[in-house]
């Protein structure tokens, strides 16, 4: 494939030594030398031959070198996306034409300062080059048209192939981790660093199918901002929690909330892996009012804030466990042809807005997607912790993917809960969002 490729790029350089004045009216007021160069009128194997006019010397030297850094491009390269565009304006007096302007834009996304192995591209390499000045006999416009010799033989296109393929597969696989990660954020700055590896990408990528993707996903990773919010609860008696969330899901963030309230007092912040712990003190809040904590972060500029509710945090044998967030499942293995997922991995956010201990006893969920509940008995799990707790349960063996595949993005069920304090079981009804692998 890589020699008939070799072979066409070869006729366009044969198709390129046709001077673009054949035919034309024009006159010859001066050149380069007194004889056209044989490479110019015959065979120049290993080499580019390459004709472009322009009304400058300058501006011909400007574009012979973008059109042998095309060439070069176009042999490595399989999909190159060029747009071209011609215009001609004529100005018309009396019946007859007065001027006339042929206007030729060609826009590249070939960009050569992001292709390493073009950096070395230079006229100065050039074996030789020829020029002729011409005159049109009927607007007198003068313009140049400007030849260059470019040495690049087949094993220069072979060594520039190779590494053209090594990074590009390296790019290919930079972008599909970037839309990989959008799925899995755990970190406020995971959005920042997504946007600017899709902005490096599109430096890289110039044909139209992985451009559109970045682009997109780019777009995707900056509407995450929007779904930035606070997870908040109170976890006792002058005791709360809170986090920055991302599509409902708990992420860290490096920035620090502002926290007040209408009665509590002595509030302090202190951040706990990700989280925060804040402390205060109600001595001064009046049970028959509304008493409330607001807790805020600003995120490049836009307030998002929570309000937690301090009425009623008196008891300390308060029980009240909610799920919340989103459920992350993540199979081991998938296997398309037989429609079934191997080792199922189920991540979930419960909040315990009490003040006591609790259990998780068993869990079942309803997937869209799959083809029966995912049930995980005997669990038998305990947790001391207050706020938001991430539970972490595996489901061996194959699980049957529905014919569907189904299309809705919540998924329900019930989480099985024990109340130490009591010894009884609490069932939990849940309909979450939740994310997949497969």
């Amino acid at each position: 494939m890589k020699k008939l490729y070799y072979i066409a790029l070869l006729a366009l350089s044969v198709f390129a030594m046709l001077p673009a004045s054949a035919g034309a009216e024009n006159k010859i007021i001066d050149k380069s030398a007194k004889k056209t160069p044989e490479w110019l009128t015959g065979a120049a194997d290993g080499f580019l031959v390459v004709t472009v006019e322009a009304p400058s010397i300058a501006e011909a030297q400007r574009k012979a070198l973008d059109e042998v850094t095309e060439r070069i491009i176009r042999s490595v390269a399989s999909s190159v996306s060029v747009d071209q565009k011609s215009e001609i304006s004529e100005t018309v007096t009396n019946g007859s034409v007065s001027s006339s302007t042929d206007t030729y834009t060609r826009n590249s996304r070939i960009r050569s300062a992001n292709l390493p192995f073009l950096k070395g591209i230079s006229l100065s390499r050039a074996t030789d080059i020829y020029w002729v000045k011409l005159r049109d006999k009927r607007t007198k416009a003068e313009h140049y048209e400007y030849s260059v010799k470019y040495p690049y033989s087949r094993m220069d296109q072979r060594m520039i192939q190779a590494e053209f393929e090594d990074l590009d597969a390296e790019k290919s696989a930079e972008l599909d981790a970037l839309e990989q990660k959008i799925d899995n954020i755990t970190s406020l700055d995971d959005i920042s660093a997504g946007m600017a590896a899709c902005d490096a990408l599109s430096e890289y990528f110039f044909d139209n199918v992985r451009a559109s993707r970045v682009k997109a996903l780019k777009t995707r990773y900056n509407g995450l901002y929007k779904t930035v919010g606070v997870l908040g609860a109170v976890t006792g008696p002058g005791t709360a929690e809170c986090a920055l969330s991302v599509n409902g899901r708990a992420v860290r963030s490096g920035l620090v909330p502002s926290v007040s309230s209408n009665c509590a007092s002595n509030i302090n912040v202190v951040p706990s892996d990700g989280t925060y712990r804040i402390t205060y003190d109600t001595s001064d809040c009046l049970p028959d009012e509304y008493n409330y904590l607001t807790v805020s972060f600003r995120v490049r500029g836009k307030k998002v804030e929570h309000r937690m509710s301090l009425n009623g945090i008196t008891s300390t044998d308060k029980f009240s466990v909610v799920p919340e967030g989103s459920v992350t499942l993540t199979a081991d293995s998938v296997s398309s042809d037989a429609a079934l997922i191997t080792g199922l991995n189920i991540r979930l956010t419960l909040n315990n807005r009490g003040t006591t201990d609790f259990g998780v006893k068993a869990l079942e969920l309803n997937v869209p997607g799959l083809a029966v509940p995912v049930i995980v008995d005997d669990l038998d799990a305990v947790y001391s912790s207050r706020g938001l707790v991430k539970i972490n349960c595996r489901v061996q063996g194959g699980i049957r993917l529905s014919d569907s595949g189904g299309t809705s993005r919540l998924l329900s069920g019930r989480i099985m809960l024990v109340n130490p304090v009591t010894g009884s079981i609490v069932s939990t009804r849940l309909s979450l969002p939740f994310t997949k692998n497969w």
